[in-house]
């Protein structure tokens, strides 16, 4: 009896409780924080328990007392890179993070081309078989949709367990351009890495934007203007969606959008609130990004919402001018020399136009691409253009990191002049008798293949059957042959002279 006295009476003082602190749900094992920088902790104990954060950097713990329902919020400054490092939460029963590490955090998402996983690249037997970086950390973002509200940070689901040590066993089913970044960040930081794999394949710009940022995009106001008028209501929708669909099936009406189901993957702002959004207090360093695919078609709306997307997004997660990388859609389908209706290279120029965004950065992926497959195997080479656009541009590694950029041009006796900007981080392109890629327009706004060559920092294009040329362009086809580079194989960008 004595025996059973003292069982209860230790149960209802918290002796034998269970630890009650919960944490965002991105906070793992093996986890990488941001370096220098205000972490904003949210949490969930007991309601009016006081709890403690003992971080292994600092000798001194910070305390912070739940409310009455429970939440409880703190800052904690990180250091300078460096671990391996533990963090204990106590609330009278202490809950401890192990093998944490604080680096260099970046996220990358997009579309396929970002989740194409490293057991899909090139010479990937070998790439996984040396996957031995320890100081790379891993953490995948389940693919999820949302009840069209954003989720928190309790809320994200994920793969892998969490976050994750690069090895041959964990990165397989990772992105591949994820870990080509992280690894040439590695090799030239000497810094622990993490980087966030947040993608899903076939989708389009708009189910990864705030709604909210899409009713200021032209175009986009009457769909959301209808879902508001449902309240946004999950189950309202997807009736409708539903009814549609049957009726369709029936023969009695067109098929609905694909952008109709709120279940759906292409959704307006469903991936923004399952799986970006519960990101948003968790400090990066900045973001890459690969997407375009699903928008081609529709260059203009793409540019408009695309850099609608990075400031909101930028916004959302506190920083105003948080680095956004991105890479240019590949070469693709059949090639041509002669295609100036080209709706991907319309789309090409329409993320290049995102250039115009402070602290973004392009790289360049025209001769890489696949005639036949959409996902290209080359995402080592990939990796390696859009870290060294990081590498020069967040970093100041004094390295090249671009071409040369169009700049203007004027039309001479011996042809059209083309000439390019040298920013910081460019080098010359290397000098050639015979550059294909080029097409001309005579004063008709007829378009022929061009002859062009390099002289200096300028390219002269002309055709023997343009007597008085009125326009050129560059890359300008869905598969152009593209060979204008840097003899560090940078390559430049497509780009015309007109806008017609």
């Amino acid at each position: 009896m004595k025996k059973f006295l003292f069982l209860v009476a230790l149960l209802l003082s918290g002796g034998l409780a269970q630890a009650t602190v919960t944490l965002p749900s991105y906070f793992t094992d093996n986890m990488v924080l941001q370096q220098q920088t205000t972490l904003k902790l949210h949490g969930k104990a007991s309601p009016n328990t006081r709890v403690s954060v003992q971080t292994g950097w600092s000798r001194t713990a910070l305390t912070v007392e739940a409310d009455a329902t429970g939440n409880w919020a703190l800052e904690i400054r990180t250091p300078r890179a460096g671990g391996p490092y533990t963090l204990t939460f106590d609330d009278g029963s202490p809950f401890v993070l192990k093998n944490v590490m604080v680096g260099e955090v970046w996220l990358g998402s997009g579309q396929s081309n970002m989740e194409m996983p490293v057991k899909g690249c090139l010479n990937y037997e070998e790439e996984i078989k040396n996957a031995n970086y320890p100081n790379i950390r891993l953490f995948q973002v389940k693919k999820v949709v949302a009840d069209l509200k954003p989720r928190d940070c309790f809320s994200l689901e994920y793969n892998m367990g969490g976050w994750q040590e690069c090895s041959p066993t964990t990165i397989p089913n990772f992105s591949a351009l994820c870990y080509f970044y992280a690894l040439r960040l590695w090799e030239e930081l000497k810094v622990p890495i993490g980087v966030i794999d947040d993608d899903w394949g076939g989708t389009p710009v708009e189910a990864w934007t705030r709604t909210e940022v899409l009713e200021s995009v032209f175009g986009s106001a009457d769909i959301v203007a209808f879902y508001k008028s449902k309240n946004f209501d999950f189950n309202t929708l997807k009736a409708i969606f539903q009814s549609k669909k049957t009726l369709a099936d029936n023969g009695q009406g067109p098929q609905p959008g694909y952008f109709e189901n709120p279940e759906g993957s292409h959704f307006p702002g469903g991936l923004w609130n399952a799986m970006m959004a519960p990101l948003v207090e968790f400090p990066l360093r900045g973001f890459i990004w690969y997407q375009g695919c699903a928008n081609v078609g529709h260059p203009d709306w793409y540019e408009a919402c695309f850099q609608a997307m990075i400031e909101d997004w930028r916004e959302q997660f506190g920083n105003p001018e948080m680095p956004f990388y991105f890479v240019q859609l590949a070469n693709y389908l059949q090639p041509s020399d002669l295609q100036p209706e080209s709706m991907w290279a319309r789309l090409r120029e329409s993320q290049a136009d995102a250039l115009c965004l402070k602290n973004t950065g392009m790289a360049v992926n025209i001769d890489l691409g696949d005639a036949k497959d959409i996902h290209p195997k080359t995402k080592r080479e990939l990796g390696r253009r859009l870290a060294a656009v990081a590498l020069h541009n967040t970093y100041g590694k004094k390295i090249p990191y671009t071409a040369p950029i169009y700049d203007d041009y004027s039309i001479e006796k011996d042809g059209v002049h083309i000439r390019f900007s040298m920013p910081e981080g460019s080098e010359a392109f290397v000098q050639d008798e015979n550059l294909p890629g080029f097409i001309i327009a005579d004063m008709n706004r007829q378009w022929h293949v061009a002859q062009a060559y390099t002289k200096g920092n300028e390219i002269i294009v002309n055709s023997p059957d343009v007597k008085t040329p009125l326009a050129v362009r560059y890359g300008w086809a869905d598969n152009p042959t593209c060979t204008l580079k840097t003899k560090s194989n940078f390559h430049v960008a497509p780009f015309r002279t007109d806008r017609w």
